[in-house]
This record gives structure tokens, C-alpha cells and sequence, in this order.
């Protein structure tokens, strides 16, 4: 039995290790060809190579001729005329107004004017010197004039004193009292300052500057519609007791002063044109008690 196995054993490995035939290798033989001979062709014939005739030469034409370039003499030109340098005038100054001529000899900014009653006042309310036409030229030619000013037009108790009104202030009445604290006068009288003063609110025309000398305030005289309003506070009686304190206090009324700017012209100096001054005003009239005597 084993050895009928390993016959077909054999056998079937023999039937795998042979060739497998394709299907034409099956049924079709292959065919031999015939070699047919290598065809010989005639060699190309051998053409002649063409000549062709050479170009013709034509005579050289001769080189243009050269002219000698002319020589022109160069024009001489007549020198200009020497004109004389022109001389212009120097520029005048500006054309002011009659008024703004030069600074007049006669006049003193240091003397006072007549509107100050002889000197006794540093301001006039009032001026019948004023120059109206220097100062309305001295604003038309100063184109900052606005930029300088300022100006509470409508001043008064109401808008200057607190808790007090310009009705009530204008009622004071002062007219019992002499500054002297022996009278009656010194311990009753009316509604007012215990040192008696007049207040005004008034624009000044004219003024004595810090240094001394005189200055036209410009006003709406000259600038309708412009003022310079300022609110003046004078003692009655300067240096007096004040009303209604016993003589032991050794009270006494001092005036006060206040330093105020305004736009202000020069009449002896009309070129400055509009400027602002200072001028010491007077502003309150106070009491005062010395230490020690109370």
C-alpha cells in the first residue's frame, strides 16, 4: 500500500514540473520564412555644379570735396548806457492827523489840568480839555485796541457789595455826623458805614498815573459805545472815630486805595497811541482800633 502512495506521489509532482503549453503553442506550428534578398538601387547620377557669373564692378565715385569752413568775424555790440542808480526817498511816516504831530515843548504830563481843581484831585469826572479828536484817531489807528479792553459798564451796590443794595446805599445819610464822637451825631444817625464815605461809580476823564503824571482815559467821548466805569469810595472825614465806638478804642477811619489798569492816551506824547496805565484809586474808607487800646 505504501508503495502504490508514493508511486503517485511521483507521478503527480512529475504532472507539475512539466511546461505549460500556451493555446497556440497547442494547435498552431511555427512557420519558417524564406530570406529574401537586400534590393540594390542605381547610384544618383552626379549633376553638374552650376556656375553663375560674377557681379559687375562698378567705378568708385570720388569722395565728396571739402569746403574750408568761412570765418565770420564776431559782432561786437555796443555797451550798454550806465544808467545812474535811481534813488528812492525814504519812506515817510505815517500820515497822522494834524494832532499827531510832534511832541509839544509846552506841554508837562507832570503839571495838572485844570479839571483837577488846582492839583487838589488825582482824577476829574469831568474835562472840558478833553481831547475828543487825538484820542478817536489813536483808536481808528490801533488795530488792537479790542484786544486792550474791558469793561463791566452797569456797576453797583448789586453787583459790588454783598448783602447790600444800590437803593439802600444811596440813601445814606450822613449829614448828622461831624467826625466828632463828643456830638450827637457820632452815636445815632441813619443807615451807613460806620466810617461815612461817598461812593460813586463814575468814568473818569482824566487820572494821575502811579508815577505822577496825567492820562486822558479813553471813554465812550471818544469810542461811543466803550467805557472805563470804576467805583470810588472816599472818606468823609479821613482819620475821624468811627461812628458809634467809644473814644477808648481809639478807633480811627482810614482810606484804602486800589490799583486799577485802563486804556489811556498821552496827550504830550500823542505817537504812543493807546496803551494801559495803572493809577491808585481810592476804593473803601475802613475803621481802624490799634492793638491795646480795647
Amino acid at each position: 500500500m505504501k508503495t502504490i502512495l508514493l508511486c503517485l506521489s511521483v507521478a503527480f509532482l512529475g504532472v507539475l514540473s512539466e511546461p505549460e503549453l500556451t493555446a497556440e503553442a497547442q494547435h498552431y506550428p511555427k512557420h519558417a520564412y524564406p530570406a529574401y534578398p537586400r534590393p540594390s538601387y542605381p547610384a544618383p547620377p552626379a549633376y553638374p555644379k552650376p556656375t553663375y557669373p560674377t557681379a559687375p564692378t562698378y567705378p568708385k565715385y570720388p569722395a565728396s570735396p571739402t569746403y574750408p569752413k568761412p570765418a565770420y568775424p564776431k559782432p561786437t555790440y555796443p555797451a550798454p548806457p550806465a544808467y545812474p542808480k535811481p534813488t528812492y526817498p525814504a519812506p515817510a511816516p505815517p500820515a497822522y492827523p494834524a494832532a499827531y504831530g510832534p511832541k509839544y515843548d509846552y506841554c508837562d504830563p507832570r503839571k495838572a489840568p485844570k479839571c483837577s481843581n488846582n492839583g487838589t484831585e488825582t482824577f476829574c469826572l469831568k474835562d472840558t480839555e478833553y481831547p475828543e479828536k487825538e484820542v478817536k484817531y489813536a483808536i481808528e489807528y490801533d488795530p488792537l485796541v479790542l484786544k486792550k479792553y474791558a469793561d463791566v459798564a452797569d456797576q453797583s451796590a448789586d453787583n459790588s457789595v454783598e448783602g447790600l443794595t444800590s437803593l439802600a446805599e444811596d440813601h445814606f445819610d450822613y449829614s448828622d455826623y461831624n467826625g466828632k464822637f463828643n456830638e450827637k451825631g457820632h452815636w445815632s444817625g441813619e443807615e451807613g458805614y460806620i466810617c461815612p464815605s461817598d461812593v460813586i461809580y463814575a468814568r473818569p476823564a482824566r487820572a494821575m498815573n502811579v508815577d505822577g503824571e496825567w492820562r486822558v482815559i479813553v471813554q465812550d467821548i471818544a469810542w461811543p459805545g466803550y467805557t472805563q466805569t470804576q467805583r470810588f469810595e472816599t472818606c468823609l472825614f479821613p482819620g475821624a472815630a468811627c461812628r458809634t465806638l467809644a473814644p477808648c478804642f481809639g478807633s480811627k477811619c482810614l482810606q484804602k486805595y486800589v490799583y486799577q489798569r485802563m486804556l489811556s492816551f498821552d496827550p504830550c506824547d500823542p505817537q504812543k497811541g493807546i496803551f494801559i496805565d495803572i493809577y491808585k484809586l481810592p476804593s473803601t474808607c475802613s475803621c481802624h482800633i490799634p492793638a491795646g487800646l480795647h
